[in-house]
């Protein structure tokens, strides 16, 4: 455990539910985001971003609850919405 997490055990669980719930969105979002600039297709690659974003968001809610750090989790999933965000926005302007 973390010193948050000793100190302050009931606001670890809520940040912990806040991270599985905000930070699974955020980061299945970004993936619908990032499957809707890689093909010219946009509706298929959007219905296939949302398809699968499904089991992504279940597995960054399974991992919000993993025996880690709560920093890590928090940084791992802002880390991984940036770097989808990111990778849009390149697909994007590169294929414009």
């Amino acid at each position: 455990m973390d010193q948050f997490s000793d100190r302050y055990p009931g606001w670890a669980t809520v940040s912990r539910i806040a991270a599985a719930v905000l930070g699974g969105y955020g980061l299945s979002s970004a993936w619908v985001v990032l499957w809707g600039a890689m093909q010219a297709s946009k509706v298929e690659a959007i219905l296939a971003g949302v398809q699968t974003s499904f089991v992504l968001y279940v597995a960054a809610v399974i991992w919000a609850f993993a025996p880690v750090p709560l920093g890590r989790v928090w940084g791992v999933l802002l880390a991984a919405v940036v770097a989808l965000l990111g990778a849009a926005m390149l697909l994007s302007v590169v294929w414009g």
